[in-house]
């Protein structure tokens, strides 16, 4: 991707936490986790000034969430209380069954620094305390910043569904640029066919709207028509992280084409589908490159130059 002179700085909002995978034969893997500081991470990678609104403890787990994501440049704001314990997820790939979540999530900070595009997501919109409180937050932004939004739905972590339906609703509603997996669309949407989903999604007031399909891509809504771009062909590591990844790319495209905050955001509503196009490339690009066999961390903007 070109460069360009253009910046906005990025608020991101919600859970930061370890990812913990035990295999049978007794190997252990930890990486940080929780969609918002994967994306935070991913976006100080990709060089956007970037800080995550967050909530960890001041233990190992939350050492090295503190460390991962300041070594590449993303601000730190604690949102919780100084002694709450770092949130783990727990997988056991060999056995059947959910992850153990052990989640601890709270917003009793809520002053975000003064930024052009605003991000939330994940299980910090639905569920309680915080949820509430990342509500207002976003409501009380100035007319000034855009608002993206990952719906990254997670059912087991989130609390009751029709609670986590009307929460998820709301912030839709309020924000410009919305993405979701089919998976996510199916969960929110049950029963309703593919189009009327997206005609429901687009009513709520976005100006755009990515649903990604997985390896077979992705495909952006807006109100003149949409557009599909096909997944890249990778080895596949992994796939810890490549929806936060994809959700990086996509910033980033719109960032370097002046696309967020509020000043220049009737370029937002009025995109062309071929704009649209490649910024869809761009952030499979960087989904791909998350999931290759090199991808223990999310890729480095000096990565994708050569990549692309």
């Amino acid at each position: 991707m070109t460069t360009s002179t253009a910046r906005c700085d990025i608020a991101v909002v919600g859970e930061s936490l370890i990812d913990i995978t035990l295999n049978a034969d007794g190997n252990r893997r930890e990486r940080v986790g929780g969609s918002p500081a994967a994306l935070a991470w991913s976006l100080g990678r990709l060089g956007i000034v970037t800080t995550l609104l967050t909530t960890f403890g001041a233990d190992p787990h939350g050492r090295t969430i503190n460390h991962e994501l300041t070594r590449c440049g993303v601000r730190i704001v604690q949102a919780g209380h100084p002694a709450t314990r770092t949130s783990t997820v727990t997988a056991h790939p060999d056995r059947p069954g959910a992850p153990t979540v052990d989640l601890c999530w709270e917003l009793v900070h809520t002053d975000v620094p003064s930024c052009g595009h605003l991000h939330v997501g994940s299980i910090a919109v639905v569920r309680a305390p915080g949820a509430d409180d990342v509500a207002r937050l976003v409501s009380r932004q100035t007319p000034d910043t855009t608002i993206s939004y990952d719906v990254n739905v997670r059912p087991s972590a989130m609390g009751p569904r029709h609670i986590s339906i009307a929460r998820i609703d709301e912030m839709i509603s309020r924000s410009d640029v919305v993405k979701l997996s089919d998976a996510d669309l199916a969960w929110l949407r049950p029963g309703e066919r593919h189009g009327d989903a997206i005609r429901w999604l687009m009513s709520r007031g976005p100006a755009i709207v990515v649903v990604t399909h997985g390896s077979a891509g992705a495909t952006g809504y807006t109100r003149s028509g949409s557009v599909r771009v096909r997944g890249h062909r990778v080895e596949v590591a992994h796939t810890a992280g490549v929806g936060d990844a994809f959700m990086a790319g996509l910033l980033h495209a719109m960032t370097v084409r002046s696309l967020l905050a509020r000043k220049t955001a009737r370029r937002l509503r009025t995109i062309g589908l071929d704009d649209l196009h490649s910024i869809l490339h761009y952030a499979n690009l960087c989904a791909a490159q998350a999931i290759a066999p090199a991808g223990i961390e999310p890729p480095h903007i000096d990565d994708l130059a050569v990549a692309s």
